[in-house]
């Protein structure tokens, strides 16, 4: 008897860490099948019926210390404006023993970090035998991506004031190597890599990137590289039309991200940039994009994103953050008005939803997320806040603004509760990751302050809400299936993830799809568009598991 290639055999139910390290760790393999089909046999009554959504409590705790996160982020002498901005978080399975690990960035005080999560609610730092530590070093908006399509995780770092930005290979043993050299990244001295974002826009298997480069000081168009079959990278943002849109001294570029706004297969590019210069790039499917950016883009200072389906009909709408003074003043030269919700009217034309979402008061938004933190089946968001350093100067008001965690009522509004759910923290918050990092179904938030110690929050939510999380195992050099979409529908409602390699603002989550379904036993049916637009449809699917799917091709 053998279970079917696209599921993987873990049970991830609360509360039963110790029966998923058996079956991970088992060396038996008939013994941790006969383990591996008692637990879903129990968990999973093969006469269960749908049940309604239950709403339940959502609760975080801060487990910061406990885990293993002590070292802070921090500047020696005086902190420029990008140091100011600057940070950043990277989360993804490095090791592929089925748990998301972290890399950090530092700033100039020490060594990059990267903690291997130990799978039992802790982790431990590794950056020095794992050769990512690189002194102290300017690092920002680090990404784990497979980029030659090894099926390992490898890393791109970015990086300001001086520090260029950095690629290692992953060599599958646990350490990486610095690859920069032959990669062909070569940037501007001047140009300051803040966040980047990966995805294939030219449909050719594997994945090219976009990077953001904040500057105040003259630099050339370096945003758009197209991968050379996994061996380096070309700078393409000239010969695909992405140069013009970035004037040799204007670029304020933040947060790129790569998301199918008109559903048409191929991938667009949305960029959150400052001083009003966000940008919606269209993909014209002959390898060129065409600034579509309107009168309806106008957030004002934006920095972070979030990119998903908050309203349910099919296609991906766009959160901003950006800064929302409560005088209405702006004492220095940012503005007023708040953050931005463009809902997608379903052919990459965007609308304005802001006010009628609940979503305008942010404070100094940064790092942005959407998730379904209670598992009721609607998209949640969560953004971090804070800027300034001196209580004097103007930006004073917001040095400890706390964090925004906005749940989703299930009819495009949203309720700020971050109070009442334990995560109203005031740090200086600039990058966030929502990830199962303990694997008990639920997803946990990791905050990356500046200047400041991270701090890990973990999900105690209080309800019998279920879930499902899938994985996908891509063709070619597409190995996590970057750009594929996931749909799953449950008595004729759907909800629909586009997997990403992107960036919530020096940031990233991992490429894992995670549905919450109510009290749902299992779903209608799931299916997967893949980038090369072949599908794989699945039925009766039971839920409270991790779903691997593989590219029919593999």
């Amino acid at each position: 008897m053998t279970l079917p290639q696209f599921v993987l055999p873990l049970n991830l139910q609360r509360n039963s860490n110790r029966m998923k390290n058996r079956i991970l760790q088992g060396k038996n393999p008939m013994k941790t099948l006969l383990i591996t089909l008692t637990v879903l046999l129990c968990s999973y009554p093969l006469n269960a019926q749908p049940q309604k959504i239950e709403v339940g409590q959502v609760q975080f705790t801060d487990v910061t210390k406990g885990a293993g996160f002590i070292i802070s982020h921090g500047y020696t002498g005086s902190v420029s404006e990008p140091e100011l901005a600057a940070g950043g978080v990277a989360a993804g399975d490095y090791d592929q023993d089925g748990f998301p690990d972290l890399f950090l960035v530092r700033g100039d005080i020490g060594g990059n970090l990267l903690y291997r999560n130990r799978g039992d609610g802790t982790f431990e730092e590794v950056a020095e035998e794992a050769n990512v530590a690189s002194g102290s070093v300017q690092g920002c908006g680090p990404v784990f991506v497979d980029y030659d399509g090894d099926t390992h995780l490898d890393l791109f770092v970015g990086g300001i004031d001086g520090t260029a930005p950095r690629l290692y290979r992953n060599r599958g043993d646990l350490t990486f190597e610095n690859v920069t050299l032959n990669s062909g990244l070569v940037f501007h001295p001047a140009a300051q890599t803040f966040s980047t974002a990966f995805g294939d826009y030219d449909i050719d298997g594997d994945l090219d990137f976009f990077a953001a480069h904040w500057s105040t000081r003259a630099t050339q168009s370096e945003h758009l590289w197209r991968n050379n079959g996994g061996v380096n990278f070309t700078n393409v943002s000239d010969a695909t039309g992405i140069a013009p849109s970035y004037p040799f001294l204007g670029d304020y570029s933040f947060t790129p991200n790569f998301a199918d706004i008109n559903n048409d297969g191929f991938p667009d590019i949305l960029v959150v940039g400052d001083f009003g210069t966000s940008k919606v790039f269209l993909n014209q499917r002959d390898l060129t994009f065409r600034d579509i950016s309107d009168s309806t883009i106008d957030d004002e200072n934006g920095m972070g994103a979030a990119i998903g389906d908050y309203d349910g009909d099919g296609d991906l709408d766009w959160f901003v953050s950006s800064i929302y003074d409560p005088d209405g003043i702006a004492e220095g030269n940012w503005g007023v008005t708040g953050n931005r919700l463009y809902r997608n009217t379903g052919n990459g034309i965007f609308e304005d939803k802001t006010e009628e979402s609940g979503l305008r008061h942010g404070f100094w938004g940064w790092g942005s997320t959407f998730a379904d933190l209670n598992n009721d089946g609607h998209l949640d968001l969560f953004h971090v806040n804070g800027f300034g350093v001196d209580p004097g100067d103007a930006a004073a008001q917001f040095i400890q603004d706390p964090t925004r965690l906005f749940l989703g009522n299930g009819d495009g509004t949203f309720r700020e509760s971050a109070r009442i759910c334990g995560i109203r923290d005031p740090g200086q918050g600039r990058g966030v990751v929502a990830f199962d990092y303990d694997r008990d179904g639920d997803l946990d938030l990791f905050i990356a302050n500046n200047g400041q110690t991270p701090r890990l929050y973990r999900n105690d939510s209080i309800h019998r809400n279920r879930f499902l999380r899938i994985r996908l195992l891509g063709r070619s050099l597409n190995t996590e299936g970057i750009g594929a979409r996931i749909t799953v529908t449950h008595q004729g409602r759907s909800q629909m993830r586009e997997l990403r390699a992107g960036s919530n603002y020096v940031s990233q989550n991992p490429a894992v799809a995670h549905f919450g379904v109510g009290r749902a036993h299992r779903v209608n049916e799931v299916k997967v568009r893949w980038l090369d637009t072949m599908e794989t449809t699945l039925h009766h699917v039971y839920t409270n598991q991790l779903l691997t799917i593989r590219h029919p091709s593999r």
